[in-house]
């Protein structure tokens, strides 16, 4: 059974992966490595998830990738987000800060009361 947490998790991964790569490119274990430390391990996920949401933003145009030889053998496929990804990003951003403020205007919260 999917817990509240794998759904929040779900909705708000794709846009923590833009703002991830709006600051760098970025491989695979790279952003699970990075969310799961900014987080202090509390937003992580499976890499086969990762790579379903980011040929998804890919297919979407708003990231693109690049394979790169790493060492003799290993490659790693880069992601980066596109100018179309930056744009969704500052919308979703502006979304999301709009629904918090009114999730906790419901829930009777300041913001300081959980930060």
């Amino acid at each position: 059974m999917r817990s509240n947490q794998d759904d929040f998790k779900r909705g708000t991964a794709e846009f923590l992966i833009l703002y991830l790569l709006q600051k760098e490119e970025m491989y695979g274990y790279q952003i699970t490595q990075t969310m799961a430390e900014k987080s202090g391990g509390r937003y992580t996920f499976l890499l086969g998830s990762l790579y379903l949401i980011l040929q998804r933003l890919e297919e979407k145009g708003l990231v693109t990738s690049r394979t790169q030889l790493v060492g003799k053998k290993l490659t790693r496929r880069y992601y980066k987000i596109t100018p179309q990804g930056e744009a969704h990003l500052q919308t979703v951003l502006r979304e999301y800060d709009e629904i918090c403020k009114g999730v906790n205007l419901i829930l009777d919260r300041e913001a300081s009361d959980h930060d």
